[in-house]
């Protein structure tokens, strides 16, 4: 990696809460950089000095070379033809399947070094998943470029998984530039396409991060892309060495009555989430009688849907993105799912600003927004588990209990939006 002389970059973030765990890099590291200067990083302390501060999403782009600075060869896709291909929202953020007796499995940060062992595992039980990937980050090098990851990446698409966009370098959408924000969805394009000879069409925000305020939305859906969540966190992320803890949780919420779907997230960066936690997931799926899947079938989307060819087409048949998510029925004898249980709309009801602390540690406060009905439910979910990545930082040192507290509360309310149906309310759900 070329660096300047003058370069600056940021100490890397601890693993856990809000960001993935520390792990090998895959690759040999370049030459250490050598950069005259200390200066103070609001976030992070003073500025390191040597080759692993390159590494992405912590490097501090705006002052020297990082893993997002390099450029996969081909022409760029940026002014590709966009068209809004099928019936899932490209409006609303999407946290919820359509179809019945499924898990969508999703994976992030990948590929990775256990990627190959979880496609095996995922071969064994004859289950899909989608991949949303990063193309250039944690040192692993270009996928396009470092083997094994144009292989592997080969290899899910010929069994039949679902290839993602996680951005190039895992930057938080909401907190950099549209133009920056673009070049992290088209650098991740050109470099799939040039493994695959295509892009995706679906994308998951980097620490679940891309408001309206921000542009981000605006800009996902010019780039022509469903945004991506979930509606079961199996914080693996959180547990890379107490993967214990995230088979209790699926456990729980697979063993509550009243759903009929999830779409859940882990990360094959994870060493016991791939080896240890994946097989018993997936057995828990099984006994139910569901199947993992992916993203893309869980929402009812035909896969020629899932993809752009690089410079075209101009045109399309599909309809354009509309209100619902999808006009697929889940079975012949079931009615499809209104797209208020799939997506966050803009005019559906949000929680509200200014809800009282559950728990209150330090200088944290955690928050459960009310809601009034599932939807909102499942968004006030989401919003309480971003903030448990917030709680060791601003709880302090001696508040791990009240965060342990916290969390249990964002995954008791989690199982309480899949069993309330369409009734449900937070004055109804007891803390």
């Amino acid at each position: 990696m070329a660096t300047s002389a003058s370069a600056v970059f940021a100490v890397p973030r601890a693993a856990g809460a809000g960001t993935r765990p520390t792990i090998a890099a895959p690759v040999a590291n370049p030459p250490l950089v050598t950069a005259p200067q200390r200066l103070e990083v609001e976030e992070t302390g003073y500025c390191g000095t040597t080759a692993e501060y390159c590494a992405d999403p912590d490097c501090q782009f705006a002052f020297g070379t990082c893993d997002s600075s390099h450029t996969p060869a081909g022409p760029t896709t940026l002014n590709d033809p966009r068209p809004l291909l099928g019936n899932v929202t490209y409006d609303d953020d999407i946290y919820d399947c359509v179809e019945n007796n499924v898990v969508a499995l999703t994976y992030d940060d990948g590929p990775y070094i256990y990627t190959a062992q979880l496609l095996d595992i995922l071969k064994s039980y004859g289950f899909k998943a989608t991949f949303f990937m990063t193309g250039n980050n944690m040192h692993k090098g270009p996928i396009d470029e470092t083997e094994p990851y144009p292989t592997l990446i080969r290899r899910m698409v010929a069994e039949g998984h679902q290839v993602a966009s996680h951005t190039w370098s895992h930057y938080s959408l909401s907190k950099i530039p549209s133009d920056v924000r673009k070049q992290q969805m088209v650098k991740n394009e050109r470099a799939i396409a040039n493994i695959i000879g295509k892009y995706p069409t679906y994308m998951r925000p980097p620490y679940s991060q891309c408001d309206q305020a921000s542009g981000c939305w605006a800009d996902m859906k010019a780039l022509g892309y469903h945004r991506v969540y979930f509606d079961l966190d199996t914080q693996d992320y959180l547990n890379p060495n107490t993967i214990q803890n995230s088979k209790d949780i699926v456990k729980q919420i697979l063993g509550t009555t009243g759903a009929t779907d999830y779409l859940s997230i882990q990360h094959d960066v994870v060493q016991q989430s791939v080896a240890n936690f994946s097989s018993n997931f997936f057995d828990l799926i099984k006994a139910k009688g569901w199947k993992g899947v992916t993203a893309g079938e869980c929402l009812g989307d035909t896969p020629a849907n899932w993809y752009r060819t690089p410079g075209g087409p101009t045109t399309t048949t599909s309809s354009t993105s509309s209100s619902k998510t999808t006009t697929t029925s889940k079975s012949s004898t079931t009615t499809s799912k209104a797209s208020t249980t799939t997506s966050k709309s803009t005019a559906a009801p949000t929680p509200t600003a200014g809800p009282a602390c559950v728990v209150q540690a330090g200088n944290f406060c955690g928050t459960i927004p009310p809601f009034s009905d599932k939807q909102g439910c499942k968004v006030s979910a989401a919003s309480c588990y971003l903030q448990t990545l917030n709680c060791p930082k601003e709880a302090g040192k001696g508040h791990t209990n009240d965060c342990n507290h916290y969390k249990n509360q964002c995954q008791k309310l989690n199982t309480y939006c899949s069993k309330c149906k369409d009734s449900c309310s937070s004055s109804e759900f007891k803390v």
